[in-house]
Formats: structure tokens, sequence, C-alpha cells
């Protein structure tokens, strides 16, 4: 198999993003991919940026459950203790994750209510906010 395969996957961004370096011209991020609905078939790819455009709006502008679809190339270790990784050179969003800054949602992640019990009777009091 080549060291170097282009690739095409689309997965959603499993966690916050990260430089790959002091001065954020690098990103890192790890892909989730999913193929099937089989979890079997499921695995978490670390990815990388080199771009230093590409990965400013890595950094800045992606959140975790973003659905995304990034082209690269396949990194394929070499020896043992070498990981395998996917070098970014196009991404794109497919679909943006929800974000807590929604006031909607914000009211989706509190609870509406907290059920208190006194003795043989329960009662609803609305939460704090």
């Amino acid at each position: 198999m080549a060291t170097d395969t282009n690739v095409v996957l689309d997965g959603f961004l499993d966690e916050e993003t990260v430089p790959g370096d002091l001065h954020g011209t690098t990103a890192r991020f790890r892909l989730v991919v999913s193929p099937t609905d089989e979890r079997a078939d499921e695995m978490v790819l670390p990815c990388t940026v080199t771009d230093p455009e590409l990965a400013h709006a890595v950094i800045h502008d992606l959140a975790p459950g973003d659905q995304l679809r990034v082209t690269g190339y396949l990194r394929i270790p070499r020896t043992p203790d070498e990981p395998m990784w996917l070098a970014v050179t196009t991404l794109t969003v497919l679909e943006t994750a929800p974000r807590l800054s929604d006031p909607a949602l914000r009211v989706l992640a509190e609870p509406a209510q907290t059920a208190h019990r006194d003795s043989h009777k329960a009662t609803s009091v609305p939460a704090a906010g």
C-alpha cells in the first residue's frame, strides 16, 4: 500500500480543534468516520492541516459535532511507533452542530424542572435561571 493515498471522507468533528504549532499556522483535529451503521466500522482519525489559511479557519470556525468532508493524503505508519493520520488539503463543512449559544438550545440544555419529594407527594418547581 502506498504511504500517500488521496482520500475523501465525511465525518464529525470529535472534539475541539487545536493549533499544531505556537503560531496557529497549522491545526490538528480528530474526525469520527462511520461509513455504515455498524459500530465496528466506526473509527476516529487524527487529522492535520498545514495550510495557514485553512488552519486558521479550522481553529476558529469549527466546533465539536460539525459534519465535515475532508480531502487529503492518508499517512500510513512505517514503524509501530508512528501514528496514522490524514494530511488534510481541503475541508468543507456539510452541517454545523447546534451551538449552546443558541437561546433555544440553552433551554434544552438546562433542566426545565426539578422534582422535590416531601413525604408522599411530589411537586415540580421551576429551576432557577
